[in-house]
């Protein structure tokens, strides 16, 4: 048995359902591993939600004040209860989830598998809080990753977790930790482990819990006491070596085999390609590749961008050169007919957020729609530009990034070989614009800084609308467009002209003739056949011509014989 097939085999024996997932992939970069000491974090969401993006002021609060939760987070939906609010709360961005807050913290997340029936769950009485409440309660509350996981675990054993499975990863300026959530059996409280990420390492996860055992005795490990008892009470718990296997216990599979794993080999190869790791496992709990890696070489903002946009060029998984890549060599396919990489068509945003002590502001930069037909453009903890506010997917507004991602993303994927070139040319100018504009303007007192980032987003939006009508005169009708080399259709060449015209058929005469063939069979029946019809002639002549002559005798020679027979 091949190991794809033992891959295939050990989903069907190890899963009954499998929770769905929202495609996603969250990479950190720590200070220690990039080019200028700068934390970032990037993640995507490839699913149907709102690009409207909203600024939270920060605002001070009463003693007795309550925070209210509501179901998803949703303010027009279900009410769940309260939690004391604290005396001040920071500002942040955020879509339906938090993104970054004022004091550089940041969050970035994908939602994962389980085969568990109970993986996914609703809010209780004892499970109030979900995802998008968490990520902004982070936000709101706290300046450093390690207060954050401190106040999430507390709250999650007092106010439970439900939701989806979750791969959380929380960073401030100097260090990076990952917080896996998980709802109970019971949804009562929830399930969660955290885990620090090495100083200089890379972190990548891909919609599949990535902490596999927990080292009880490594301090790097946080968890509640009781959460071992609590998992073999439902008889989930899954140990190895005495220590627990997180990854085993909630069975944090794939949607399907490769769906993540691939992900993860892609982007830690290409940032520790020394490693040498297989793109080839054992199955979805497979340890070959590690929770970090330590990256080659420093990894700057432009290598993450880069990373975001991967789509596997170069390796046997690239869809571009197989027949899913069409006429024009595209590198997405839909998700049943080959490999799901990094980058993919249905991203609704992408966010790279980076912490540092350089800025006077904190900083996210942000591609809507695909990664790799969107173009980054920073955002600070501000009030947000207008061409990212109020934005709708469902209502057209010309004015809106959004919609105009859209249309570019649309023209480029269709022709991709003929397009993407002058795509990427002039997405990195913007890019490497806004880049250069930033570290110019680093000196600058923070109201100067985010009102030059802010008009940033006008110069981009304008470069974006100059880019769509160069890329429509460049397409010309399909006129200037040009098939990907080895992708051109089997070409059959005409060799003659036709020999006779063209016979252009009267529908209303054949009509009317078939009406008078019609007509005239119905005569015969009851008239009998004229004599020059049986013949095989339409109509009697004026004269006999050796033709009609032959007629006559070989008709009358065949009614003879066929006479002389009867007898």
């Amino acid at each position: 048995m091949n190991k794809l097939n033992k891959y295939f085999l050990s989903i069907l024996l190890s899963s009954s359902i499998i929770s769905s997932a929202d495609a996603g992939t969250v990479m950190y970069v720590s200070p220690q591993a990039s080019d200028n000491g700068t934390a970032y974090l990037s993640f995507s969401i490839d699913r149907k939600v709102s690009p409207n993006v909203m600024y939270v002021e920060a605002a001070d609060h009463e003693s007795d004040e309550m925070r209210e939760i509501y179901e998803d987070g949703d303010p027009s939906l279900k009410f769940l209860g309260q939690i004391p609010q604290v005396n001040h709360t920071f500002a942040y961005i955020k879509t339906e989830y938090g993104i970054i807050n004022e004091n550089s913290l940041m969050l970035g997340f994908c939602e994962n598998s389980s085969a568990h029936k109970f993986a996914k769950s609703k809010p209780s009485e004892k499970a109030i809080l979900c995802l998008q409440e968490i990520t902004k309660l982070a936000l709101e509350r706290c300046v450093k990753a390690s207060d954050a996981i401190a106040m999430l675990s507390q709250m999650i054993d007092k106010y439970g977790y439900y939701g989806t499975p979750s791969t959380l990863v929380i960073s401030d300026k100097e260090e990076g930790y990952v917080l896996e959530l998980m709802p109970s059996a019971d949804n009562a409280g929830g399930y969660y482990v955290a885990r620090k990420i090495p100083q200089g390492h890379f972190f990548v996860a891909a919609d599949q819990f990535r902490i596999q055992s927990i080292d009880k005795d490594n301090p790097d490990f946080i968890f509640n006491d009781n959460l071992i008892s609590r998992m073999q009470q439902a008889d989930i718990a899954q140990l190895t070596s005495g220590n627990l296997n997180w990854l085993r216990s909630v069975k944090g599979n794939e949607i399907r085999p490769y769906y993540s794993l691939r992900r993860v080999w892609r982007a830690m190869s290409i940032v520790a390609p020394s490693k040498n790791y297989s793109p080839w496992v054992s199955g979805w709990a497979s340890t070959a590749y590690p929770f970090s890696v330590a990256p080659d070489s420093k990894v700057s903002l432009m290598d993450l961008i880069a990373l975001t946009r991967d789509t596997y060029t170069g390796t046997q998984f690239d869809n571009a050169t197989k027949g899913t890549g069409g006429l024009f060599a595209t590198p997405y396919t839909h998700e049943n007919y080959g490999e799901r990489s990094i980058a993919n068509e249905n991203t609704t945003y992408t966010f790279i957020s980076q912490a540092n002590k350089q800025t006077p502001s904190a900083i996210t930069w942000l591609s809507l729609g695909p990664s790799g037909e969107g173009t980054y453009v920073p955002l600070t903890v501000n009030k947000i530009p207008s061409v990212y506010a109020d934005t709708s997917r469902t209502e057209y507004d010309e004015k809106k990034m959004w919609w105009l991602s859209k249309r570019i993303s649309y023209l480029t994927v269709g022709y991709y070989s003929s397009l993407s070139d002058m795509l990427k040319t002039r997405v990195l100018e913007q890019e490497h614009h806004s880049l250069t504009l930033i570290n110019h303007s680093k000196g600058l007192p923070k109201d100067r800084f985010n009102r030059v980032i802010e008009n940033n987003t006008r110069t981009a939006f304008n470069r974006m609308q100059k880019l769509y009508e160069n890329l429509l005169e460049k397409h010309d009708g399909g006129y200037m467009l040009r098939y990907a080399e080895g992708h051109n259709p089997k070409f059959i060449p005409v060799d003659s002209y036709k020999k006779h015209e063209v016979v252009h058929v009267d529908k209303e005469k054949e009509k009317a003739e078939i009406q008078k063939k019609a007509e005239t069979s119905a005569n015969l029946k009851k008239e009998g056949i004229p004599f020059y019809n049986a013949i095989g002639i339409d109509k009697l002549p004026d004269r006999l011509d050796f033709n009609v002559f032959s007629k006559i005798l070989s008709t009358t020679q065949e009614y003879m014989k066929h006479q002389n027979n009867k007898n």
